[in-house]
């Protein structure tokens, strides 16, 4: 039968059962209480020691107020090139000091060769603004938002944009809103 360990430092003297699962040391058996018991400590302290989330998993948070921003905002506008030399104009929006809003155009954007191409940058902007108002007005990203950028960003039917936003329209936002 092979030897427990502590979970926590992996030492083999003195090993305890915390809560009836988790194997700890008697050394560390403090520091496992302490995140059972006041977790919202362990998630402050956590960021100040780590450079990576807490928890895997997605969770759900809800911010008890919205910033509204205005119809008109400052913006700065970038020319840049891409690989192939076509020049493209990066527009950025900020509220606040920080950015909220991205658009990207084209000289060749009326060039219906382009239409697919450019459906997908309209998608990649829609939802890279989006983004950028959760980290720094506290937007509220949800499923059906995403939904709804994806549509606004599909220019004809069954571009990539379309493709997506019906996959999961039609297989999750009904769940998200039962649920």
């Amino acid at each position: 039968m092979a030897q427990k360990a502590c979970r926590f430092c992996g030492s083999t003297e003195k090993i305890t059962k915390v809560k009836k699962r988790f194997s700890a040391c008697e050394k560390c058996r403090p520091a496992v209480y302490a995140v059972l018991n006041t977790p919202d400590v362990v998630e402050q302290v956590w960021p100040l020691l780590q450079d990576r989330a807490i928890l895997p998993q997605v969770r759900r948070i809800k911010i008890p107020w919205r910033t509204e921003i205005a119809e008109e905002l400052e913006a700065k506008r970038f020319r840049t090139f891409d690989r192939e030399s076509n020049k493209w104009y990066l527009v950025v929006s900020v509220f606040n000091e920080k950015p909220v809003e991205l658009f990207v155009t084209s000289p060749r954007e009326n060039d219906h060769r382009l239409q697919s191409s450019l459906a997908n940058l309209t998608a990649l902007t829609r939802l890279v603004s989006l983004m950028l108002r959760h980290l720094f007005i506290g937007e509220q990203i949800t499923l059906e938002k995403i939904v709804t950028q994806l549509g606004r960003s599909s220019r004809q039917k069954n571009d990539l944009p379309d493709l997506v936003k019906n996959v999961l329209h039609d297989n999750y936002l009904e769940d998200e809103k039962t649920s």
